[in-house]
């Protein structure tokens, strides 16, 4: 048995809902339950994250894609280079595989344009590591705004996937709750954010 922890922010609300439970599955096969009828997932790699399976390696698996470019500062900040993230595109059941890092994954009713989507979360999440990190577990401000209205997404632990938060709006995470607590719930609490 797995031991999971999920931490659930309803946008709307100045809560947060943690679950700790114990499944069978598979991380990726809760975060593929988690997908609501008529949604696809997006997930989204930064570039240090990309060493589990190479471009070469998804082209093999037809698995499509977009780079997405930017500008990083290098190890001490004198210069900067560009580098690639991917944003793959929703196919069933194919997960990019992962060891350590933050994973993004955006469950979303309509077609994504990377363009769209880069400027969104450059803008929402300008310091991908501390803003990844600090949305998992407090949820979103209330300056926060979704690409699209009944967008949802999950951000995994740095280091433990079995650990994750889900930002989405009320109506969803109480869907998304019913779903989790088919599994064998430990504990469930609410905690108030700041």
């Amino acid at each position: 048995m797995r031991n999971i922890i999920a931490l659930l922010h309803p946008i709307e609300k100045k809560e947060t809902i943690r679950l700790d439970f114990q499944t069978e599955l598979l991380e990726t096969d809760i975060y593929e339950k988690l997908k609501l009828p008529e949604y696809g997932i997006y997930q989204f790699i930064e570039n240090d994250f990309l060493y589990n399976m190479e471009q070469s390696e998804l082209d093999a698996e037809r698995i499509k894609y977009y780079e997405l470019k930017r500008e990083k500062k290098t190890w001490f900040g004198l210069s900067k280079k560009t580098v690639t993230d991917l944003l793959i595109q929703p196919k069933n059941k194919f997960y990019y595989p992962y060891q350590y890092g933050h994973y993004f994954y955006l469950y979303t009713k309509h077609k994504v344009n990377p363009a769209e989507f880069q400027e969104w979360i450059n803008i929402m999440f300008p310091n991908k590591f501390t803003d990844f990190d600090d949305t998992l577990f407090m949820g979103t401000n209330e300056n926060f705004e979704f690409l699209n209205k009944d967008d949802y997404f999950l951000i995994t632990h740095h280091d433990y996937q079995r650990d994750f938060g889900i930002s989405a709006n009320e109506i969803i995470t109480n869907e998304l709750l019913k779903i989790l607590r088919k599994e064998e719930v430990q504990k469930e609490f609410r905690n108030k954010r700041k």
